[in-house]
C-alpha cells in the first residue's frame, strides 16, 4: 500500500465524522406547520401554554375552567382571513406572594400597535438546524394574536439554526406598546 493510499484511508473516518456532525435530516424539505386553531379568547393559563412555558396549573380545577382547551392552545400558522389587532404575550415571571403563600407566577402582557412587522416575522420559516450552537438558549414566550372580536390563536414562533426563537419576532414585539399587564399565580412553592 502506497503512502497516498494510507493517508486517504486514515483521513476517511475523520472526514466521515466531520460530515456527520453538521448533517441534518436526509430530507431537506421542511415539515409544513399545522394551522393554528382559533380559540374564543387569549388565555395564558391554558394547559398548553403552561406546558410550553414549563409551568403547571395550580390545580386540576384551574385547568378545567380555562376558557380554551389544551388542543386549541397548540401553536400553528396563522390561517388566511385572521386579522390580528393586538397581541398577548405570556411569560413565566418569577414569583408572586399573597395571603395563601408564594407562587410561581405568569405575566400576561397586552400589546398594541402596527402588527405588520410581527405578522411578517411570524410567517418566516424556521432556519434549517446546523452549525455550532451554545448550550444556553433563550425560551420564547407564548404568544396569542387577537382579532377585533377577541378571538385568539397561538402562532408558531420561527427558530434560528440553533433552535432559538427568531430575533426578528422579538424585535417586532419590542416595537409594540404594552397597554395592560396582569400577573397570575400558577403553582404554590413550598
Amino acid at each position: 500500500m502506497g503512502m497516498r493510499a494510507r493517508i486517504t484511508l486514515l483521513a476517511l473516518p475523520t472526514l466521515m465524522a466531520l460530515t456527520a456532525c453538521g448533517a441534518g435530516p436526509s430530507d431537506p424539505t421542511p415539515t409544513p406547520t399545522p394551522t393554528a386553531v382559533v380559540a374564543p379568547v387569549a388565555d395564558c393559563m391554558a394547559p398548553g401554554v403552561l406546558h410550553d412555558l414549563g409551568l403547571v396549573p395550580a390545580s386540576v380545577e384551574d385547568a378545567e375552567i380555562s376558557p380554551t382547551s389544551s388542543s386549541s392552545a397548540e401553536p400553528g400558522s396563522v390561517p388566511d382571513g385572521f386579522v390580528p389587532v393586538s397581541v398577548v404575550v405570556c411569560t413565566a415571571d418569577g414569583s408572586l406572594k399573597n395571603a395563601s403563600g408564594t407562587w410561581l407566577a405568569l405575566t400576561a402582557s397586552h400589546r398594541e400597535g402596527d402588527l405588520a412587522a410581527l405578522v411578517a416575522a411570524l410567517q418566516e420559516p424556521s432556519e434549517p438546524r446546523g452549525g455550532t450552537c451554545s448550550s444556553g438558549q433563550a425560551e420564547a414566550p407564548a404568544l396569542w394574536l387577537v382579532d377585533a372580536l377577541g378571538r385568539a390563536l397561538r402562532p408558531t414562533w420561527p427558530t434560528d439554526r440553533c433552535g432559538a426563537p427568531s430575533a426578528e419576532v422579538a424585535e417586532a414585539l419590542a416595537e409594540l406598546q404594552e397597554t395592560d399587564s396582569e400577573k397570575y399565580p400558577v403553582q404554590q412553592t413550598p
